[in-house]
């Protein structure tokens, strides 16, 4: 079995070299939050509301957290006024957005993208019957999901995803990929899989780093005033543009090929515990 860094072994080294941390940049369901979207109760199912304490001494260091997730930005709008901040990155690094809403940046050049994804659109369309034809019970998209979405449309299922993202190129969307964003629990669907992924289909070079990439240059931040988390290997692409990344542990367990991953990466550390435990023993020690 590869092997990881524990966020456990290095404590130390990680606060001694984190001395001008400004931005916390955040996956949501995994890991601020639990499998199932909820900030107040932990992977078990149980009350718990350590991430909130942590939120508090997060603002009195003054360290800005930024939402960085697959939801689209009417989402992360009250996501964000819920847990307290202003700042996200919506649809999977497509759109980066200020103070709830009144700055939005696109974060790639959308005039080179010639699909339509948004509601109803005939190339989503198109495209969910296309993979519901190619992989029978085994995927899912319903087209209320895509509401209030620009760039990105969402898909739950358990897929091969090479043979799609061939299907994609062989049926003339070649400029478009469809990526996993990890495990969950948020839809219970009719669907005949082991683990539900969240799947997101967007413009081929999209991704959560883009977002990071053009808050750091706008806002003049360093690498070294950045830290990310979260739970899957979208999350990882994050990890070149920060200090510090950490992965909650359950991603290991739930995906063993991200080991693969890690083994690329000399700047992550898995934690100890699971989704939103493991999100705030990292705060705990580093609001100390």
């Amino acid at each position: 079995m590869r092997k990881y860094r524990r966020f456990y072994d290095y404590k130390e080294y990680i606060k001694k070299n984190l001395k001008e941390l400004k931005v916390i940049y955040t996956d949501l369901d995994g890991t601020l939050l639990n499998d199932k979207g909820c900030l107040v109760k932990d992977w078990r199912g149980d009350y718990y509301l350590g991430v909130i304490k942590q939120l508090e001494k997060i603002s009195k260091k003054n360290w800005d957290i930024v939402l960085v997730s697959g939801r689209n930005k009417v989402q992360l709008k009250y996501n964000a006024q819920f847990i307290g901040v202003k700042n996200y990155i919506a649809e999977l690094g497509s759109e980066l957005v200020y103070d709830l809403g009144k700055k939005v940046f696109v974060t790639f050049d959308n005039k080179k993208h010639h699909y339509d994804l948004t509601y109803k659109s005939k190339d989503l369309l198109d495209i969910i019957k296309l993979f519901k034809e190619k992989f029978p019970g085994k995927i899912d998209s319903n087209m209320k999901w895509s509401i209030n979405r620009s760039y990105n449309a969402l898909f739950f299922g358990e897929i091969d995803l090479d043979l799609a993202n061939k299907i994609l190129e062989d049926n003339g969307y070649s400029g478009l990929i469809l990526v996993d964003n990890g495990f969950s629990s948020l839809m219970d669907l009719d669907i005949n899989v082991k683990k539900l992924h969240i799947y997101n289909l967007l413009p081929c070079g999209v991704n959560k780093s883009n977002g990071v990439k053009l808050d750091k240059k706008i806002r003049s931040f360093e690498r070294k005033n950045c830290i990310a988390l979260g739970d899957s290997v979208e999350d990882l692409k994050i990890a070149k543009e920060v200090q510090f990344f950490f992965l909650m542990r359950d991603a290991i367990e739930h995906n063993r090929d991200i080991l693969n991953v890690l083994s690329e990466l000399d700047n992550v550390y898995v934690t100890e515990g699971y989704m939103n435990r493991g999100w705030v023993e990292v705060m705990e020690f580093l609001v100390e």
